[in-house]
């Protein structure tokens, strides 16, 4: 498995990261879908060319001027849009992620509902297909994880629609404060923003972890370059990692809070209740479990419960609303202490397999082989799944040590 580290240290902005996703390998029709999809590809178009800012080789995005008069649009507005799409629900969600970030931000910011919030600059179609572009890519690589470097500040002053604002512009301020996001200071001669509202909301969407793994093995990187000219290099770089980066330094549980959310539900079939228990895992839950109920009028129901982390706790929500026929939502925060553990790749007689590594408090190190690549192997193989293992288990008897790992 694969993850990214995104290395936005000089600034970070929607079509820097989606031009870096390019060069990581994401193909260009991918984004030319993305125009059929919204269906306006008869009226924008853009294109990813080589480039290089001060002498560093990568890819610019560059866009033709929009063929129809653009306007504000609210949060219902651009979640229509995109609900209105083809895009796949996992592109739509994560959109609509994205812009609930902002909206949520603008609110604090201008003083009023989430609801009234009307984009401006944001909720031009360049900024949409920034934002479906960076959604698709990621979509397309599937990465385990991905990480991202604490992004600058920025300094100076900037124009907007509201007039001169100082940088860091305010939303991209309460962005950061609403998700806890560490703004660093670089040591810059340039005036103006580097991070936008965009970037680190995109960064607030998407991000497992801050700061560079321990251990990588760089198996690509993505260069993408920004289209101002601010007398230094203007990029941003995506790494392509082996996901053997969770390395296992202690044996002590650790103690997190999460979400719990559940609803009962009478007048769904079963048919589409599995349906909603895989959108609700694919959206991001932790686990989902599900059991019958009696319920009100002697009715027969299904008790549907997920775990969330809490960044994702509003995207799981509107995927309830959404796409099931509950009208209400409970919701509480829960603890849980959890054991250090990590998913590894290894080579095996059958080829690689996927082993869940947990380390115990005595300090003992228990794995267990993913019961999707014993399925894989067996359908292939013709071999029974318990023999599968049994012959697994006995191979890597004597895989239990840090050591034997590549991180």
């Amino acid at each position: 498995m694969n993850s990214i580290f995104i290395d936005c240290s000089l600034g970070i902005s929607g079509d820097m990261l989606a031009s870096a996703l390019v060069d990581l390998g994401v193909p260009n029709s991918i984004f030319f879908d993305n125009l059929v999809s919204l269906h306006i590809e008869k009226k924008y178009d853009f294109k990813f060319n080589h480039g290089d800012s001060e002498g560093i080789k990568g890819i610019v995005c560059t866009k033709s001027e929009i063929q129809f008069k653009e306007s504000s649009r609210s949060l219902n507005d651009i979640k229509n849009l995109l609900f209105d799409s083809s895009l796949n629900d996992y592109v739509k969600k994560k959109s609509i992620r994205v812009f609930e970030i902002l909206a949520e931000a603008e609110s604090i910011v201008h003083g009023n509902k989430v609801s009234d919030v009307h984009f401006h600059e944001l909720g031009s179609m360049d900024s949409i297909l920034d934002i479906v572009n960076v959604c698709s890519a990621i979509d397309f690589l599937k990465p385990y994880k991905i990480y991202f470097s604490k992004p600058p500040s920025g300094k100076g002053v900037v124009s907007t629609s509201h007039g001169t604002l100082p940088v860091p512009v305010p939303t991209v301020l309460e962005i950061a404060r609403q998700n806890k996001i560490s703004l660093t200071v670089l040591d810059d001669k340039y005036l103006g923003e580097i991070t936008t509202p965009t970037g680190i909301a995109l960064i607030a969407t998407f991000v497992d972890k801050f700061g560079q793994p321990d251990n990588i093995n760089i198996k690509k990187i993505g260069i993408g370059l920004g289209t101002r000219n601010i007398s230094r290099p203007n990029f941003l770089r995506a790494l392509l990692i082996d996901a053997n980066d969770d390395y296992i330094d202690n044996n002590k549980p650790s103690y997190e809070t999460i979400i719990s959310q559940e609803a009962w539900i009478d007048d769904s079939t079963p048919e589409d209740i599995a349906i909603l228990i895989e959108r609700l895992r694919s959206s991001g839950a932790i686990d989902v479990i599900s059991y019958s109920v009696d319920m009100k009028k002697n009715r027969k129901g299904i008790c549907i419960k997920l775990m969330v982390h809490p960044k994702n706790q509003l995207l799981l929500r509107e995927v309830w609303f959404n796409y099931s026929t509950t009208i209400g939502l409970r919701e509480n925060k829960i603890s849980r202490w959890i054991l250090p553990r990590r998913t590894i790749r290894h080579k095996t007689t059958y080829g690689e397999v996927n082993i869940k590594q947990v380390m115990r408090p005595n300090g003992q190190i228990s794995i267990k082989i993913e019961h999707k690549d014993l399925t894989k192997i067996s359908l292939n193989t013709g071999i029974p799944i318990e023999e599968i293992r049994k012959k697994l288990i006995i191979e890597l008897s004597g895989f239990n040590e840090l050591y034997d790992c590549s991180f």
